[in-house]
């Protein structure tokens, strides 16, 4: 696999599959059994793509991401999921055809105040 499949990828899953709500696509760029690290969902494509059907649009905004060798980190601003701001890390792993394998995420809900001036992003 090359950076710019993997980056191809990515692309697809927050501007297509996350930000237009085309939750259909996530499946072809998918290979193998999809192995999911959130405990909210089951492995496999059906509760995930499912849960993007039924939420529809996941509107968030890539603010970074690195790629090493077969994984791909991103650091994603999502608006308004599950009615708040959300600061999210998601974590990929692909195969030598740039389709994704595994998959594990970390998420916060971004507070109102802070006790310094940076920000989650």
């Amino acid at each position: 696999m090359t950076r710019d499949q993997i980056q191809n990828s990515l692309d697809a899953i927050y501007d297509k599959v996350f930000n237009e709500g085309q939750a259909d696509l996530y499946p072809s760029l998918v290979a193998g059994p999809y192995i999911q690290h959130n405990p909210l969902f089951p492995d496999g494509l059906e509760a995930i793509v499912g849960y993007i059907k039924k939420t529809g649009r996941i509107p968030c905004e890539v603010k970074r991401a690195a790629i090493d060798g077969d994984l791909a980190f991103v650091h994603v601003r999502y608006l308004d999921w599950g009615g708040h701001e959300t600061a999210g890390v998601d974590i990929f792993r692909f195969d030598d055809d740039g389709k994704i394998l595994e998959h594990w995420d970390v998420l916060q809900q971004v507070p109102k105040t802070a006790n310094n001036a940076n920000t989650m992003f």
